[in-house]
């Protein structure tokens, strides 16, 4: 662990290098995915060149096991563009570049067999008639363009990938974290290249990592495919960087200073301790990211640093809060078609504040996680092979004069799939997999608490034809604890999924879709407290699902969409007080020693509309609209209420019948060196329902803008200042109340400054 000491010298140095500016401003790129036109699966290996004409030069990007490539850091000018591969028919198109334009290009390679032509669409949206997932893919290039990643006093400095989510449509904001779908915020899954990052105690993300150091982020909402694991809330799933085969790196610094901050209105009602109402002093990040081959075609690197610090005021002092990221990847070209990957992430942090005018606070953690991966194709290509193995250690100490408290947890995890694509009746998509956990968590003073897992399922994706796809498959997952005295359990669950996707054209530019799932959780281990037992026969949290909607291509740059969603509780958690025993037993409200109780309800109905228009011309917009009903008697399992569920069904806190998320964003170019871009984003929710559910708080309207100006040298080296204003209008809206009295208001106006250089 990072020592308080270390991180108040990374604290000093941030003081003495962040200036004005802030920036994020995307550089000009080439990126997409390639398919096998045949099983219109990705294709691995693809060699990627970007041919200059004018002056001669090359860049090269090699396909990820997705089919994904990005070839960044592109001067402007007309490119031959070049795909290759053995066993696929070698395509090739030209393309022109413009000044910080990133274009996307998707390919569909023939195999060199006879078959069906090769297809390519490039720049636009694409509509994946292949899948009934609710996928939301945030590409840094694209987020770039618009004010995102609002500083959150109480949560540090940290521009985390997991704040992207927030234009997800579906997602809702509480104090407890972020909603998917109506579930609470300690049922979503996090990945870290296909390995779970979750809390096991509380469900949160142990690795909210920076922007910096991802690619771009996947958030899944519903129709999750076997392939995903255990979770009844949304997925967020971050990739690594895209290895290149040219030395890149960047250098940022943002800044949110204090005195730039609009008032704010202390909340009359109480407060926590540790209250974001606490006027802001300073808040940011700066660091830097380098990569590139270290052997050409054959062995890559990736490393970057994140320092970040905040201090905000409260009643009796100040809270502050230092961190660092750190993240060092080497991917290794085995042989053809074999690769190999070790990934070391770690992050240290700590938090000092004041429990009132006499009690400190103290929190120091740090979080290590290391991934060895392994990729193959086999049988030409028809089988695809991946393993990957980690270790995820979490040390968290909570220092008081009293009885300083400590939990240290260790996570082992395995996990291996297999894909081979065959035909049959059209195409199919085969794929299994196996995983497995053990969780070792070390409270200070009590004993030990271990969790098993073990989990597989099986999956197809049938492709009939050009209009009619079938997905479907079984998860099967099972939970074995071990929590010394407190009880044993050993529970067995099936999860099957199905979806079907239909093309009325048979041209990939529209779909209708509908998908139908079982999903099952995992008991948190925050919920075995020494004073607490299992019940027998107790079952994780559980959900059924049901979706359906459709997507059509306008142009070649817009998309129009609408999804319906569905979604029911099934089975949940609950503590109630164990008479025979003492203390508390874990149960399932409604069935065996909580028969008494009401069966624990929670329904979520949603219907979502979306226009996009992708960058085209200067210009990118999003409009998404979600109308909601969240109702039950079931808040979740933590609180003072300990799950139990309420007396009769109302409307949850998370409810938010009408939420609107926009942005726009539009590019002018001033010079061939200089180009400005303007970024507007608009977010506007309906109010949480008050306690007696028959009233609401307030509509919440938030506008947030971006003005940037990026400059190109010569030697394809950039520069970039950009400022982000949040809240623009200083609305201070309710955002929560207990008893009719304000809990909090909204974050007043804030100003983040910064710089970015790329090379």
């Amino acid at each position: 662990m990072v020592g308080e000491k270390a991180l108040r010298i990374v604290g000093v140095a941030l003081a003495a290098l962040l200036t004005a500016g802030a920036a994020e401003n995307p550089r000009s790129a080439i990126l997409g995915t390639v398919i096998d036109a045949q099983s219109r699966q990705p294709v691995a290996e693809v060699v990627v060149t970007a041919s200059l004409s004018a002056q001669g030069g090359e860049r090269i990007a090699v396909t990820q096991p997705d089919g994904r490539y990005r070839i960044p850091d592109l001067p402007p000018g007309d490119y031959a563009l070049r795909f290759e591969r053995e066993l696929f028919e070698p395509y090739s198109l030209p393309l022109s570049v413009s000044e910080g334009r990133t274009l996307r290009v998707n390919v569909e390679l023939q195999p060199t067999e006879p078959g069906e032509a090769v297809g390519l669409f490039c720049g636009g949206p694409t509509v994946d008639t292949s899948s009934s997932t609710l996928r939301f893919i945030q590409w840094r290039e694209d987020v770039s363009r618009v004010p995102v990643s609002r500083p959150t006093k109480w949560a540090g400095a940290m521009r985390t990938s997991d704040s992207l989510a927030e234009w997800v449509p579906g997602t809702v904001d509480s104090v407890d974290g972020r909603s998917f779908s109506g579930a609470t915020p300690f049922e979503n899954e996090y990945l870290l290249d296909g390995l779970s990052t979750r809390d096991p105690t509380t469900g949160r993300n142990l690795l909210p990592l920076s922007q910096e150091l991802v690619s771009d982020i996947s958030v899944l909402t519903g129709g999750y495919m076997p392939e995903y694991g255990r979770t009844t809330g949304g997925i967020i799933d971050l990739e690594p960087v895209v290895i290149s085969n040219e030395l890149h790196g960047e250098v940022f610094a943002n800044w949110a200073p204090g005195a730039l901050e609009g008032a704010w209105r202390p909340a009359t009602g109480p407060r926590p301790a540790l209250s974001s109402d606490g006027a802001l002093r300073h808040l940011g990040d700066f660091g830097g990211t380098l990569g590139g081959p270290l052997l050409k075609d054959r062995l890559w690197f990736f490393a970057g640093i994140v320092p970040a610090l905040s201090r905000v005021e409260q009643d009796a002092g100040f809270m502050d809060q230092r961190s660092l990221q750190a993240l060092a990847r080497l991917t290794y070209a085995l042989k053809h078609r074999h690769w190999t990957s070790l990934t070391v992430v770690t992050t240290p942090a700590l938090m000092r504040g004041m429990e009132g005018a006499q009690a400190p606070r103290a929190v120091d953690s740090d979080t290590v996680m290391t991934v060895l991966a392994y990729n193959a194709m086999v049988l030409d290509g028809r089988v695809t092979l991946d393993a990957k193995a980690s270790w995820l250690g979490h040390d968290v100490t909570r220092l008081s004069p009293v009885a300083p408290a400590s939990v240290d947890t260790d996570r082992f995890q395995a996990k291996t799939q297999a894909s081979y694509w065959l035909k049959a009746l059209g195409h199919h998509a085969l794929e299994t997999g196996l995983e497995l956990e053990h969780v070792v968590q070390r409270p200070s003073q009590v004993a030990d608490i271990t969790s098993s897992n073990l989990s597989g399922f099986v999956q197809d994706r049938w492709t009939l034809n050009d209009r009619l796809t079938l997905n479907g498959g079984l998860r099967y997952d099972a939970q074995f604890l071990d929590a010394d005295v407190r009880g044993n359990m050993t529970h067995h669950q099936l999860s099957p999924r199905v979806g079907l996707v239909f093309d009325p054209g048979g041209n990939g530019r529209m779909k209708l879709f509908a998908h139908a799932a079982k999903y099952q959780g995992m008991v948190p281990l925050g919920l075995l407290t020494p004073d607490a037992r299992i019940a027998s026969r107790l079952g994780p949290t559980s959900s059924s699902e049901f979706i359906a909607g459709a997507e059509h291509e306008l142009s070649l740059f817009a998309k129009a969409g609408v999804t319906y969603t569905r979604r029911r509780l099934d089975d949940a958690l609950a503590t109630i007080a164990d008479d025979g025993a003492g203390g508390f037993l874990i149960v399932n409200p409604g069935a065996g020693p909580a028969a008494s109780l009401p069966k624990a309800t929670r329904t979520y109905d949603a219907v979502t509309v979306e226009l996009g228009r992708s960058f085209w011309d200067g210009w990118q917009a999003q409009l998404r609209y979600t109308w909601s009903w969240l109702h039950g008697n079931y808040a979740g399992p933590f609180g003072t209420d300990g799950g139990r569920p309420l007396s009769q069904s109302r409307l949850l806190a998370a409810d938010r019948p009408h939420v609107f998320k926009a942005f726009a964003s539009k590019e002018f170019t001033l010079t061939r060196k200089l180009t400005l871009n303007a970024g507007l984003a608009y977010l506007g929710a309906a109010g949480a329902p008050r306690e007696a559910a028959s009233t609401r708080t307030p509509w919440v309207h938030t506008i947030d803008a971006q003005l940037s100006a990026r400059y190109d040298t010569d030697d394809q080296h950039i520069v970039t200042l950009r400022i982000d204003a949040f809240n623009v209008l200083n609305a201070q809206t309710t955002l929560r109340e207990e008893t009719l009295l304000p809990l909090q208001y909204q974050t007043p106006r804030q100003l983040r400054l910064g710089v970015r250089y790329s090379f």
